[in-house]
């Protein structure tokens, strides 16, 4: 009976014991800056397979849609002893002559994480303010898929993807960004999701929209999913 019941503890401690398959970074919402033509986030975790820390820090010119010069910051620790922290440590170190002008937190609108069970990963409905401070019409963000060749893609059975953001006011529809092709920086994708709408809006002057979108992509043990963003310029 002891053997019997050690078995059965073994056996619901593995059926409880977490599957690694796939690496879903996290990820920081950093700000912007004063003028909101800066937006810096953060995303980290364990890499798929070799188990390595590592930590990448985006700075986006709003104005462009693009990268600023310098970055991504990407910081991999190749030992699996050390952990997250110190290569998020090493990271803003590395990025802090980019930080230097984000000091603006930002207001997040929408967020619709992949653990959430329920909400379309396509399609999100927001507000530019609480409807109590300041009543306003309804924003409307859609995402669609686009079926495109990967880079360095080899297998048929993964069908990679692009994609096309429009956005949908009172005045009519957007497109925020529509893909032609892929570029090879954004690996084997598989999917995409929107995962938040943060906004920076002062009093009376244009506002800042950016679109965190999470990207599935093909990984060593399973789908990976990082983060890329989207930015728009609104009318005040």
């Amino acid at each position: 009976m002891r053997s019997l019941a050690l078995a059965l503890l073994l056996s619901a401690a593995a059926l409880a014991a977490p599957a690694h398959a796939g690496d879903f970074a996290e990820r920081t919402l950093l700000g912007f800056s004063a003028d909101g033509d800066r937006f810096a986030f953060e995303e980290f975790g364990v890499q798929d397979g070799s188990g390595f820390p590592y930590a990448n820090i985006f700075v986006v010119d709003t104005t462009r849609d693009s990268w600023v010069d310098g970055t991504p910051i990407r910081v991999r620790l190749d030992d699996e002893a050390q952990g997250i922290a110190a290569a998020r440590q090493q990271a803003a170190e590395k990025a802090a002559p980019h930080l230097k002008t984000i000091v603006e937190p930002g207001r997040l609108l929408a967020s619709n994480p992949i653990t959430e069970v329920g909400p379309d990963p396509y399609k999100v409905v927001f507000k530019r303010h609480p409807v109590q401070q300041l009543p306003g019409p309804d924003l409307t963000l859609e995402l669609e898929t686009i079926p495109l060749a990967a880079p360095g893609n080899d297998d048929p059975a993964y069908k990679t993807q692009g994609f096309r953001l429009v956005l949908k006011t009172e005045d009519g529809t957007t497109v925020l960004h529509e893909d032609k092709a892929l570029p090879p920086s954004r690996g084997t994708v598989l999917d995409y999701r929107i995962h938040d709408v943060v906004i920076h809006q002062p009093f009376g002057q244009p506002a800042t929209l950016v679109v965190l979108l999470q990207v599935l992509t093909r990984g060593f043990e399973g789908p990976d999913g990082g983060y890329l963003a989207v930015t728009a310029k609104l009318p005040a």
